[in-house]
């Protein structure tokens, strides 16, 4: 998770694809470029998939976000746009943009996390 970066919110890392990438190579650049691990593909597993009101926009402007699970090698460091790194609770939902709020409120659902 990554703390506010200016837009008043919780927000996940993570971005949009560059033209011609897959979910697959977007998802393991913005990992690289934002948390400073790389993602173990053979590990990837799509979790779920959240549309929602994107923070910060009008109401009728919605984000489609693919949320996914894998493992990585390396040791995670804020990097590039991102201000600080931080592990939430369920406890933190209403400090998280919507789309986040959807991911935590399923995470605790499967009791992943308390």
């Amino acid at each position: 998770m990554c703390p506010d970066n200016g837009q008043g919110c919780i927000l996940f890392s993570g971005g949009k694809r560059e033209k011609g990438e897959s979910d697959w190579e977007a998802l393991h650049r913005e990992v690289q470029e934002e948390l400073s691990v790389s993602l173990i593909a053979e590990t990837l597993i799509e979790m779920m998939v959240v549309q929602e009101v994107a923070h910060g926009y009008a109401e009728p402007t919605q984000v489609t976000m693919r949320c996914f699970g894998a493992d990585y090698t390396g040791e995670i460091t804020a990097n590039s746009e991102i201000e600080a790194i931080a592990w939430l609770r369920y406890r933190d939902v209403d400090q998280c943009a919507p789309a986040t709020q959807r991911v935590l409120e399923y995470l605790y659902q499967q009791q992943w996390i308390d």
